[in-house]
């Protein structure tokens, strides 16, 4: 009788041990998936920062923001449909670089 209840609480014993590592293992595997996750976010912004810092990002948000690069000028398109000779007229210039660095850093706010 009491080598049967030795042999009970041995298994019982296996059993929680078996239990508890599996557990274990959930949990690990679910640290290395948020892992692999947070690395390609990582990786992502990287890529991000790496693109950002490249020349034609950087005049592309100027362009973005109105701003022209040298012997280069604006052209307006006319799209309501009146026709005009657009061989004849020019395009005013808009205001001058300074003028916009001007407003933009000391413009209302």
């Amino acid at each position: 009788m009491s080598l049967a209840l030795a042999g009970l609480v041995l298994a019982a014993v296996f059993v929680g041990l078996t239990v508890q590592s599996n557990a274990i293992a959930r949990e690990s595997a679910g640290y290395r998936s948020d892992i692999v996750a947070d690395q390609a976010a990582h990786d992502a912004l990287v890529a991000q920062i790496a693109n950002q810092k490249t020349s034609d990002y950087v005049q592309q948000k100027a362009r973005d923001y109105g701003y022209i690069g040298p012997n280069e000028s604006l052209i307006s398109v006319q799209r309501d449909g009146q026709a005009s000779n657009a061989s004849s007229r020019t395009v005013n210039e808009g205001p001058s670089r300074i003028a916009r660095w001007f407003a933009f850093f000391f413009g209302s706010r």
